[in-house]
């Protein structure tokens, strides 16, 4: 390229000073010919002309930055003033058509064919109008056969020089174009190439090979040896070699440049006609050859790797062992978000590929984008097959040309790592269970949870004999097992077994859900349910285990005893159910049991008994019972009075069962909107308290606004009522606004 404008430069001084050396050449023969042919010229016109001229001469010059523009302009003015000189001031010279011709020999010289046409159109046009407007070009008293003639000749030489002009151009432009094109090449190419001649010096060298010899100047190492270019010696010993075989030279190199290890394919050619030069070129096969390990690498690791565009596509090349981990092939030009679909909600998509539009922007920093990554922990599912795993998911953006940005995906298949930690989380749960149940049974008096199990035995045995039942409907069968679950999980919670308690409400939360079907329940629903009911049961069987463990279980003797320490189980579990209720629900209560028969609980249906009375004092305890600031704003004890009284009637076939509270009564308004609402009263009968009272005990039917283990399920009051039902009683109750709820019960022995 250098060499070119060297080239360009130097024609265009030849002419710009042929040009400047013409015009003075032309003002000096005008000032010598009108002197010595004595013509009355105003010389002192004359010279303000010429200087005007010179300038315009020097402002062509300095001002057409191409050189082509020059061919046609510089000759072209001189020609005008010139001919001003000869029109305007009598110079009656002979070499009109001489000078003429010298010009255009300028305009050759700027050796731009087109424009050195048109000049000589234009001046043979202008020479034929000033020979037929008599002007004498030729000199005066010159025949007009003699111009014409001499005009011909002129304009045989002037097409001669176009002739010459044109080949030289064509060749000069040919020589140009073909050194502009190596030239070129060698700024461009990313190849080391350089030409030597025969004594290995640097002719020619691109920009990548003179780097390589610590210059970013190509002309800076011309004259070079070539040997002088390789900075390492290893690097050294290769090119003596090359430089040795350099006719015929074809070898890889493989070293190591600034701590970098390199592949190199080099070749040598001699340059023909003999002249002991050659032509080296070194390509660069570093990167192909880290490709081929990366690619290596890729397929052997038991990870997955891809790239994504912005539009989520799989590209063309990933590892071969994504394949295996997704369980699905041909992955290229699918979309990433089609894949995961099945393994997330539409909701998480959604949110999966905002999280991508913030990758691809680098909305935030790497570290920002890895811990808020969505795809941290993917539960997979293949839609074909219903293969599960679990994958980690990481994400990187790289860009490549034209500034397209795409996402490197690696994907880790932490299958086995997930299920492991979910083992031993879960064997630590089981083991904090163990202790916690251990825990709670400590604290609970043995005679009471003697009374518990045999409680439990029961309920589960009813269960048992409910499901096996093919009498019933599913829908009796659903209820019926509810009410014995809310029953197990009621005298869990009382003893303080909150685990088990727990587990009892979520099963009683998943027949309710059962129930409330409108269509049939699934067999599939129902055999699920019955294995849930199973591991309670495994889970109550433990709790014999571990009082064995402890041996804490005793019993007193005789018969008296035994009578006194069922009033006493009884009490104490009544006792704990009052409290229990109320430090959950923040109130303060206090149980008064003074007035119990022995008798009564001797030959009464025991557990009917205790299991209807604490759903009664929890009732009172959670929707009678006012909290302590709203009693004392109506003039009440902070503390409310659950009463109780269990008496054999005269007769002796009957039990007589009390129990009241002094809490805020029933509110018969919410009762009626909830039993009109749910079709147990017809309308008009929203202030039939007789009705209303009916109306609580139905299954379901509930006023409280939240469920908890306490309450708002609508079962505890059903199950008191069927409970009586069963044992032939009959339960009544009074309720009077802010003075409380009496129920009595009877029960024939």
């Amino acid at each position: 390229m250098a060499k070119k404008k060297t080239g360009n430069t130097k024609s265009r001084r030849i002419a710009s000073i042929s040009s400047v050396a013409v015009f003075i050449f032309i003002c000096a023969g005008f000032v010598l010919e009108t002197f010595l042919a004595d013509i009355q010229v105003n010389y002192a016109l004359v010279a303000p002309v010429m200087v005007i001229a010179l300038v315009f001469v020097i402002i062509i010059l300095r001002g057409t930055s191409d050189r082509g523009n020059l061919a046609f302009n510089m000759p072209f003015f001189l020609l005008l003033f010139f001919t001003s000189l000869v029109l305007f001031f009598n110079w009656h010279t002979d070499h009109y058509l001489i000078i003429g011709l010298v010009f255009f020999a300028i305009s050759c010289i700027y050796s731009h064919f087109n424009r050195t046409m048109a000049f000589f159109v234009v001046q043979n046009v202008l020479t034929g109008i000033l020979i037929i407007r008599g002007v004498p070009v030729g000199g005066y008293n010159i025949p007009l056969v003699t111009v014409l003639l001499n005009w011909v000749i002129c304009i045989f030489a002037g097409v001669l020089m176009l002739v010459l002009t044109r080949a030289a151009t064509i060749h000069l432009n040919k020589a140009l174009l073909n050194q502009q094109s190596f030239e070129d090449l060698l700024d461009t190419t990313e190849n080391f190439v350089a030409m030597i001649n025969e004594h290995n010096e640097v002719v020619y060298a691109s920009r990548t090979l003179s780097q390589l010899g610590s210059t970013n100047e190509p002309l800076m190492v011309q004259g070079r040896p070539i040997l002088d270019l390789f900075p390492e010696k290893s690097l050294k010993i290769y090119a003596a070699k090359m430089l040795k075989e350099k006719d015929n030279y074809a070898e890889d190199w493989e070293f190591t440049l600034n701590g970098q290890k390199r592949y190199f394919k080099a070749a040598s050619y001699g340059m023909r006609g003999g002249s002991g030069g050659a032509l080296i070129s070194l390509y660069d096969m570093t990167q192909l050859a880290e490709r081929d390990e990366i690619a290596v690498m890729k397929d052997s690791m038991k990870i997955g790797l891809f790239f994504m565009d912005s539009s989520y596509v799989i590209q063309d090349h990933y590892s071969r062992y994504l394949e295996e981990m997704l369980v699905d092939t041909k992955l290229n030009g699918k979309y990433f978000t089609d894949v995961i679909a099945d393994s997330v909600s539409e909701n998480e998509l959604n949110t999966i590929k905002d999280y991508f539009n913030m990758v691809v922007e680098r909305s935030y920093d790497q570290e920002m984008l890895e811990e808020i990554n969505p795809l941290n922990e993917l539960h997979y599912v293949n839609r074909n097959t219903g293969d599960k795993k679990v994958f980690q998911f990481a994400f990187a953006t790289v860009e490549r040309g034209r500034g397209e940005v795409f996402i490197l995906v690696t994907v880790y298949d932490i299958t086995a790592r997930v299920e492991l930690q979910q083992r031993l989380a879960d064997e630590e749960a089981r083991r904090q269970e163990e202790m916690q149940s251990l825990f709670e049974l400590i604290q609970v008096e043995p005679g009471v949870f003697s009374d518990f199990m045999q409680d439990m035995e029961y309920e589960f045995d009813t269960i048992t004999s409910i499901l096996k039942n093919d009498a019933l409907t599913t829908h009796e069968a659903l209820v019926k097992t509810y009410q014995s679950v809310h029953a197990i999980k009621s005298n869990a919670v009382i003893l303080g077994l909150n685990i088990f308690g727990n587990k009892a409400h979520n099963l009683e939360s998943n027949i309710k859900r059962l129930r409330e079907m409108e269509s049939d329940v699934p067999f599939a629903e129902m055999l699920d349910l019955a294995l849930e009911i199973e591991k309670l049961t495994v889970e109550k069987e433990g709790f014999k285990d571990i009082i064995d463990k402890l041996q804490v279980y005793s019993r007193s003797g005789g018969a008296a005893g035994s009578e006194r320490q069922n009033v006493k189980v009884l009490v104490e579990s009544l006792t704990k159910t009052a409290l229990k209720a109320a430090e959950d629900m923040e109130k303060q209560i206090k149980f008064i049991a003074n007035d119990i028969d022995v008798q009564a609980i001797d030959v009464g249906p025991r557990r009917v008994i205790k299991e209807i009375l604490m759903q009664l004092i929890r009732n009172s305890a959670v929707h009678g019972i006012e909290r302590p600031d709203m009693r004392t704003s109506k003039g009440k004890n902070e503390t409310g009075i659950i009463r109780l009284s269990i008496k054999m009637d005269e007769s002796g076939k009957k039990i007589n069962i009390k129990l009241s509270d002094d809490g805020q009564g029933l509110d018969y308004k919410k009762i009626a909107e909830k039993a009109l609402s749910s079709s147990l009263i017809k309308k008009g009968d929203e202030d039939n308290r007789e009705a209303l009272n009916k109306a609580i005990f139905a299954p379901g039917f509930s006023t409280a606004k939240t469920e908890s283990v306490h309450g708002g399920r609508g079962i505890g009051l059903n199950l008191v009522r069927d409970r009586i039902k069963e044992v032939n009683g009959n339960i009544k109750l009074r309720s009077e606004d802010d003075k409380g709820v009496l129920f009595l019960i009877t029960i024939p022995v």
